[in-house]
């Protein structure tokens, strides 16, 4: 579970189950922090991250490492979202583009963010 706690002249303060804190802010904003979208690509970028780790390591493929890179572009009008989200991939191995492009589709299948975010998910709100 994340817990959002916001106290006056504070910034937001985010916590995970695991106690780890972030703060998150306004893009505007001067303080420092992660913005909404920051935390949506982030999530994005481990959750493919975590299923290549996967991938890499059943298929033993000789990969070093690799750097992902997500943005994304905001929609135009109302409701304010996020119109698409942009994933680059690039792998510190020499692997050829067959090897790339099925470690690609195998992880973009396995990724719960990317799929969420592509079929949609209910938000249930409740106040207490």
């Amino acid at each position: 579970m994340i817990t959002l706690k916001k106290t006056k002249d504070n910034p937001h303060q985010i916590t995970n189950g695991k106690g780890v804190l972030t703060t998150g802010t306004a893009s505007t904003s001067e303080e420092e922090g992660y913005t909404p979208v920051d935390y949506l690509t982030s999530s994005v970028s481990i959750c493919m991250g975590l299923t290549l780790d996967a991938l890499i390591k059943r298929d033993e493929l000789p990969v070093d490492g690799y750097t992902i890179n997500v943005s994304a572009k905001k929609a135009e009008g109302r409701p304010s979202r996020m119109e698409s989200i942009d994933v680059e991939i690039d792998f510190d191995a020499n692997l050829d583009a067959k090897t790339k492009d099925k470690l690609i589709k195998s992880a973009k299948r396995g990724c719960t963010i990317g799929n969420t975010i592509e079929q949609g998910a209910a938000i249930n709100y409740t106040v207490k």
